[in-house]
């Protein structure tokens, strides 16, 4: 005769402990989403060189109480700080990305020929490149493999123009001031491919 009543006393016990554990994972859960920051990230990629705006970023809330001051929290202003490496779009905006020295890196905006082939059709200001010198036929008699010439590139614009009467488009691109010589020499010696970067 005690054994359904044990039986009724253990699913009791059972049920209890169920339901209290529900509702302390529930808590716990609550505990831990409550915890979260406003940070910065990226609306569109971020070359070295751009200079911040809030035009181009955007409040993320994230749930990494630990790990935040890898990160720059959304109270703070870095309108017209400098990127010093490139950020993805969509990526959160670490504090060692940026910076308020305007002068930390030198940029130009370098003008590029580029057969209307070599890139992407697609292409659009804001993206990141890399840019590849390819020998050409019509210039050089020996011709070697295709070398990169600068990667995470910034596209300031580009000029289709050209492209409507069959010849080349103009990108203006970012470059680090100490590269220009290097992206110079390239379009006067061979074609320059122009690959798109995902991050």
């Amino acid at each position: 005769m005690r054994k359904p009543k044990q039986r009724v006393q253990t699913r009791t016990i059972a049920a209890v402990s169920l339901i209290c554990a529900s509702f302390l994972s529930a808590y716990v859960l609550s505990s831990m989403a409550n915890r979260t920051e406003l940070v910065w990230s990226a609306k569109t990629s971020l070359a070295p060189g751009v200079r911040i705006s809030l035009g181009n970023l955007t409040p993320t809330r994230i749930a990494i109480p630990d790990g935040i001051q890898a990160y720059i929290r959304a109270s703070e202003n870095i309108n017209d700080f400098v990127v010093v490496r490139s950020v993805g779009a969509g990526e959160l905006l670490p504090s060692t990305a940026v910076s308020s020295n305007s002068s930390s890196l030198q940029m130009s905006a370098v003008p590029v020929s580029v057969h209307a082939s070599d890139l992407p059709a697609d292409l659009a200001t804001g993206e990141i490149v890399n840019l590849y010198h390819v020998g050409d036929s019509h210039l050089a008699k020996e011709i070697g493999p295709p070398n990169l010439v600068i990667s995470h590139a910034y596209i300031l614009a580009i000029d289709r123009k050209g492209q409507n009467l069959g010849g080349d488009l103009t990108l203006t691109l970012s470059v680090n001031t100490k590269l220009i010589m290097q992206v110079l020499d390239a379009t006067a010696s061979g074609r320059v491919v122009v690959v798109r970067t995902h991050g």
